[in-house]
C-alpha cells in the first residue's frame, strides 16, 4: 500500500506546473504562449531571463527528489529491509510522467530533464553527476540545451547498468531498465528537437536579458 501512495504522491508532486506558475505570478505571461510554448526551464529562460528559469529548474528539480525522499520514509515504516534502487526508481519515474504527462494540464506538460536529474540524485547520487556532468560538457561544446539533454539521455542506460554494480557490488537490472524506459520517453518528448537537429536549425541557448534566441528546446 505505501508503494501505491508512494506513486500517486509522485506523479501529483510532478504534475505541479512550476514553470507555468513561475511565468504567470513572476512574469505576468503563459509560457505556454511564448517561445517553444514549453514549461520547461529552457523556455522559461528564455523568455524571463536566467533567474525565472534557474527558479523552474531548481523547482522542478526538487519536486522528483522530494517524492523520491517521501517514498524512501514512507517504505521504510512499512518494513525493513530499505526498499531497493529499483522501487526508488520507479518512484522518481512517476514524478517524471507527473511533469511530462500533468494532470493540471490536460496531460501536456514539460520534457523532464530537470526532474529526472532530481530522481537520480535522489536514488543514486553518481548518476546525477555523470548525467549532469555529460549535459555540461555538451552544453560547453555546443551551447544547445536539447543536444546536450539528447545526449545524456542515450549516456545514461549503460553507465545504470555498469556504475552501481561496480560501486555497490551488487546487480541493479531493475534501475537500468527503469532508466532504459525513462531515456525512451524523454527522447520522445525531446522529437521536435531532434528534427531540428539534423535540419541544422537548432540554436543556442540565450536569455531573454542576453537577446532572444531562436532555439526552441
Amino acid at each position: 500500500m505505501s508503494l501505491l501512495i508512494s506513486l500517486l504522491i509522485a506523479y501529483l508532486l510532478g504534475s505541479i506546473p512550476f514553470g507555468l506558475l513561475i511565468s504567470r505570478f513572476w512574469l505576468g505571461i503563459d509560457v505556454r504562449q511564448q517561445g517553444s510554448g514549453n514549461i520547461g526551464m529552457t523556455n522559461v529562460m528564455r523568455v524571463g531571463g536566467k533567474l525565472p528559469g534557474a527558479l523552474t529548474f531548481i523547482l522542478d528539480f526538487g519536486k522528483a527528489w522530494l517524492a523520491v525522499l517521501i517514498a524512501d520514509a514512507l517504505l521504510l515504516e512499512e518494513s525493513t529491509p530499505e526498499p531497493t534502487l529499483g522501487t526508488l526508481m520507479l518512484v522518481g519515474a512517476f514524478a517524471i510522467l507527473g511533469h511530462v504527462f500533468p494532470i493540471f494540464l490536460r496531460f501536456k506538460g514539460g520534457k523532464g530533464i530537470s526532474c529526472q536529474i532530481g530522481t537520480l540524485l535522489a536514488v543514486y547520487y553518481p548518476l546525477a553527476l555523470v548525467g549532469m556532468g555529460t549535459w555540461l560538457l555538451m552544453f560547453a561544446w555546443k551551447k544547445i540545451s536539447s543536444f546536450s539533454a539528447i545526449v545524456m539521455l542515450c549516456v545514461l542506460p549503460p553507465v545504470s547498468l555498469v556504475l552501481p554494480g561496480m560501486v555497490r557490488e551488487f546487480p541493479t537490472w531493475d534501475l537500468s531498465a527503469i532508466q532504459f524506459a525513462l531515456s525512451l520517453l524523454l527522447l520522445y518528448s525531446h522529437r521536435d528537437n531532434l528534427r531540428r537537429l539534423r535540419e541544422g536549425s537548432e540554436g543556442v541557448l540565450q536569455s531573454s536579458s542576453s537577446n532572444n534566441s531562436s532555439q526552441r528546446s
